[in-house]
């Protein structure tokens, strides 16, 4: 196995993943992952989630845990135990069956080299919403030719640990590094309109979709995060599932119904590209 040249400086369009669902927990699907992030025209860096790993790990530790407005009430004894799942044993897995299907990758969490930054939410303990994040180590990885594998548990305002939501850890690593594409990768192959998966959705039609009760719950939450991406100038936000990676249906694309030239330029100025 040898490893890329330097990506560290490599102009080429950075793309981020976000991993979650089959996507993480089927380990036949590590390889063809692994294909679609060789199929990038850049460098790429992975965030994944594990919310179902933790819960597992809480309920075999009888520790509480309860969810408000879509988001983990973290206590310290609970947040123990993300940190342990989601920097442990989920990250080291899956960067060492990235590396096992020939793509060399080192896991990571938003902790490391101060990565990821966030804020505490008010009344929900050790749960952070990520403000910023610093680039340099995920670089530095690239300068080596690895794929970085970052777990979304963050810095907190005293540098301690908290727990992020992987989706908003992976935008906010997506605007840190100037991506020019943002993958979601989850358990549905795509935003479903009655009973198929669009191939595109425009921003007005998602937001009367989701007040309408089209689309709810959990993918409304991906479909915010993903506009949200959009309108920062990601010219590529797609979010898709198991499909993707077997040959099948790719995403739906989540696009602000902007002109994409608009959106080229807008992108190119934001990176400091002439």
């Amino acid at each position: 196995m040898t490893r890329g040249p330097s990506l560290a400086r490599d102009p080429k369009p950075v793309r981020v993943y976000k991993v979650g669902g089959p996507a993480l927990e089927d380990p036949g699907l590590v390889g063809p992952l692994a294909d679609d992030i060789r199929r990038a025209p850049g460098p790429s860096v992975l965030v994944h989630g594990g919310g179902r790993h933790v819960d597992r790990m809480l309920r075999a530790l009888a520790i509480e845990s309860r969810f408000v407005g879509g988001r983990r009430a973290t206590s310290p004894a609970a947040m123990e135990v993300v940190e342990m799942v989601l920097s442990g044993v989920v990250n080291k897995e899956l960067a060492a069956g990235l590396t096992r299907a020939g793509l060399p990758a080192v896991g990571i969490s938003g902790r490391d080299g101060g990565l990821i930054r966030a804020r505490l939410e008010p009344d929900l303990g050790r749960v952070g919403v990520p403000v910023e994040a610093d680039p340099a180590p995920v670089r530095a990885l690239w300068d080596a030719g690895l794929l970085p594998v970052v777990s979304p548990v963050s810095c907190g305002p005293s540098g301690e640990s908290v727990n992020v939501n992987a989706d908003e850890a992976a935008l906010v690593l997506a605007r840190g590094l100037g991506a020019a594409a943002l993958v979601y990768l989850s358990d549905v192959d795509g935003v479903r309109v009655g009973e198929e998966a669009v191939a595109v959705l425009d921003a007005a039609t998602a937001e009367r979709l989701i007040e309408d009760g089209t689309i709810t719950a959990g993918m409304a939450l991906k479909v915010r995060m993903a506009l949200e991406a959009a309108q920062a100038g990601i010219l590529e936000v797609v979010v898709a599932g198991k499909a993707r990676l077997t040959g099948g249906f790719p995403g739906t694309r989540i696009t602000t119904g902007e002109d994409m030239a608009n959106q080229l330029v807008r992108s190119r100025i934001r990176r400091g590209l002439p």
